[in-house]
């Protein structure tokens, strides 16, 4: 099931912060997509929340910074016999350009800030001390408007930034080096992006860049995190998440389309990445919310 496109807010046109309270039997939402950035605090209800290829249980008190245009769903499902429980949650939306200062973000003491916007491109979940204050600050926008409350969420953007204590949400359907990474690093990545389908060895990689196996295994590692082989493992079953909630391939036909050397293989490496069988991802993606 293709993500659908949401418009702004009608509210869009008098705040450029929205912030609403959400209330009722389910979030009224649907898997979808906005070119807006949102931040949502989970006040009470709610069962599980979907954010790109990644899809989680939800408790109260559950914080999450997204992107633009990063695929979302909150939903509420209540199994039968067990009692229901209604959803509340502030849901705040902004463009990541805020009106008249298009080239705010381009400065270079909002260095950490574009850092936020890159990594929100997966989803953040908010924890600790700072989903504390941040959840806070949330509240307090409610109550304010106008550039109150755009100054509120420059508070929160600031605090975010700054903090240790969020965590990517979704893994990214083409993983990007660290910022700063050398060239060769780059260059490699591109490669295993464009050569998915295939087997990709360290030893040719490592001869398409210039370098010896052992070095730029190293270098590899310090400038993305991974090693090549989880980076491409990676990859590739954000790949297969892509293919399962977007199209009606088949299992066998997803596991070859994205390089798994059997779909066997494909079935052990999604479980142990995804916590579900292929099947069960695309059906839970499918679920009507």
């Amino acid at each position: 099931m293709k993500p659908i496109v949401e418009m702004l807010s009608p509210l869009a046109a008098a705040e450029p912060v929205v912030c609403e309270i959400v209330r009722g039997h389910d979030f009224g939402c649907v898997w979808h997509y906005h070119p807006d950035c949102e931040i949502t605090l989970v006040l009470k209800g709610g069962t599980e929340r979907l954010v790109g290829n990644n899809i989680s249980p939800l408790t109260p008190g559950d914080l999450v910074f997204l992107g633009s245009n990063v695929p979302h769903d909150y939903r509420n499902h209540t199994a039968p016999g067990e009692p229901h429980t209604d959803v509340e949650a502030i849901v705040v939306q902004f463009m990541p350009q805020l009106p008249g200062h298009e080239d705010w973000m381009q400065r270079s003491t909002m260095k950490p800030i574009r850092r936020l916007f890159q990594r929100a491109d997966q989803g953040l979940e908010v924890t600790g001390i700072t989903r504390l204050t941040a959840t806070r600050i949330v509240q307090e926008m409610l109550h304010v408007h106008g550039m109150q409350r755009v100054i509120l969420l420059l508070q929160l953007l600031d605090l975010l930034s700054n903090s240790e204590e969020l965590q990517e949400i979704s893994s990214p359907v083409l993983p990007q080096p660290r910022p700063g990474a050398s060239d060769r690093i780059s260059m490699a990545c591109e490669y295993i992006g464009s050569h998915l389908p295939e087997p990709i060895y360290v030893a040719d990689l490592a001869a398409i860049v210039g370098l010896g196996k052992s070095a730029f295994s190293r270098l590899f590692k310090k400038s993305t995190g991974r090693t090549v082989p989880q980076y491409v493992n990676e990859l590739r079953i954000a790949c297969a998440c892509l293919l399962l909630s977007e199209t009606d391939l088949t299992v066998s036909q997803i596991a070859m389309d994205c390089g798994f050397v059997s779909p066997a293989h494909f079935q052990r490496q999604f479980r142990e990445h995804q916590h579900c069988v292929p099947l069960a991802y695309r059906s839970r993606v499918a679920q009507p919310s």
